[in-house]
């Protein structure tokens, strides 16, 4: 019998990241550290509990520590090398997660900029897999959860409505779905205010399931 798993790619920066299954040198999550984050496997990663959910398979995943949606900074997402890399084995995917932009908000990218280079990213991603169904998630920040970490990033946190509505229209014109987190006004247990920490991604799953347009 044929497998029918949806093949599923992952597009964002470090909160998607795990060792061996994104790029090396851009990783943040790994064994190494799950003493530290509470995510030991990448079974732990929000991403992947979202692919079980979906009944998926993960193709590619290519998020980078640190990484942009926008020109701002490094290794952007919207960048066509980026895209190209969320094909594997000469496959491409089916479903492709996108969640990305907490680091331009940090690098205080200009939101109409944000949302141009967005916007350019969903129209690369159509043209490289036209076949493919995209999923774009809203921003949210996390709450200190029994942490050594103090670093709250509250001026990442107040700034975030710009650039999710920029997420929102960017997902509208090309017609993808939209897992709107931001309007649950929840958030998720992390090290820092940032990184989720294990029991957070499993609530970065949820809210993204929740809130998935016509799952």
């Amino acid at each position: 019998m044929a497998n029918t798993q949806k093949l599923i790619s992952v597009l964002g920066d470090s909160i998607s990241t795990f060792d061996g299954y994104t790029p090396p040198g851009g990783v943040y999550y790994g064994p190494s550290f799950g003493s530290i984050t509470g995510v030991y496997t990448p079974e732990d990663t929000w991403w992947m509990q979202v692919i079980r959910a979906l009944d998926g398979a993960l193709l590619a995943n290519n998020s980078w520590s640190g990484s942009t949606v926008s020109m701002v900074g490094s290794l952007p997402a919207c960048s066509p090398s980026r895209i190209r890399k969320l094909a594997a084995e000469g496959m491409t995917p089916d479903h492709i997660l996108i969640l990305a932009g907490l680091n331009d908000v940090n690098m205080y990218a200009e939101p109409q900029a944000f949302g141009a280079d967005y916007q350019r990213m969903l129209q690369r991603i159509r043209e490289a897999y036209p076949q493919a169904d995209v999923t774009c998630g809203t921003l949210t920040t996390g709450y200190l959860s029994n942490t050594p970490f103090t670093h709250q990033l509250g001026h990442v946190r107040d700034r975030l409505d710009p650039y999710n509505q920029a997420i929102r229209a960017a997902a509208a014109a090309a017609g993808y779905r939209l897992a709107d987190i931001a309007r649950l006004d929840r958030r998720y247990a992390s090290m820092d205010g940032l990184h989720p920490n294990g029991e957070g991604m499993k609530q970065l799953a949820r809210f993204w399931l929740e809130t998935t347009e016509d799952l």
